[in-house]
């Protein structure tokens, strides 16, 4: 298990890796028993989580203890009650936000769909509707697919075309850096730059501890989850 904001007290932001099982939103009672027993050693009561659907969109939901568990047609989720909001990743990046002050928390699922959408600044604007200081909002990127594996064709390097520094050729590759991107877009809703860090790890790369959709290509998705809350 991955953690998050570790030097911070009263929120618990955590990611599980491959050993945890995978965790696709999914009615399959192996799949339940993986997320049950992922929650309960987070410390985590199942009942109280609530959950993306993941479209691959830029569509952010504002969640409270009287939402359905199932947040249909959302990608990043935002609360700022003693809740647990939860994504599922297999190469997107999970970001997670907090504003300790204001006790808001916020946590997307940023693929690049959803950040070229405007996922990041839709997730701030949300935070900043609930009371949230963007200048005192932490975020914090976990592992997903990095510039090494993220390959696109063509027929989509349109869409980055805001952000051609990062957008890498190699021997008639094109390959995209989804972090700095990311941190772009936030520096731009002025997140202070001290409070942007990044795990470092990408989910490609790393077989043993991560699933990756473009590595293995499975039939079914399996996947990882992203939670944050505050306790």
């Amino acid at each position: 298990m991955i953690k998050f904001f570790k030097d911070k007290k009263n929120i618990l932001a955590v990611m599980s890796e491959r050993t945890d099982g995978p965790m696709k939103l999914s009615e399959s009672d192996l799949i339940i028993k993986n997320r049950n027993n992922f929650f309960g050693k987070s410390g985590i009561n199942e009942e109280n989580v609530f959950i993306a659907e993941i479209i691959h969109e830029s569509n952010v939901v504002i969640v409270d203890k009287k939402s359905p568990q199932i947040i249909e047609e959302a990608d990043a989720l935002v609360t700022k009650e003693k809740i647990f909001l939860a994504i599922t990743i297999a190469d997107c990046v999970p970001v997670y936000f907090y504003d300790e002050k204001n006790k808001i928390v916020g946590l997307a699922h940023a693929g690049w769909r959803g950040i070229t959408g405007g996922i990041i600044e839709n997730t701030l604007d949300k935070m900043s509707l609930l009371g949230a200081n963007i200048k005192e909002i932490e975020i914090e990127m976990g592992p997903g697919i990095r510039k090494c594996h993220f390959e696109i064709k063509e027929d989509v390097l349109d869409k980055f075309g805001k952000y051609p520094e990062f957008v890498i050729r190699k021997s008639s590759k094109i390959f995209v850096d989804l972090f700095e991107i990311i941190k772009k877009e936030a520096l731009g809703f002025d997140v202070k730059e001290k409070n942007i860090r990044d795990f470092g790890e990408c989910t490609y790369c790393n077989s043993k501890k991560y699933f990756s959709y473009r590595r293995d290509k499975p039939k079914e998705v399996q996947s990882m989850m992203a939670t944050i809350g505050m306790e």
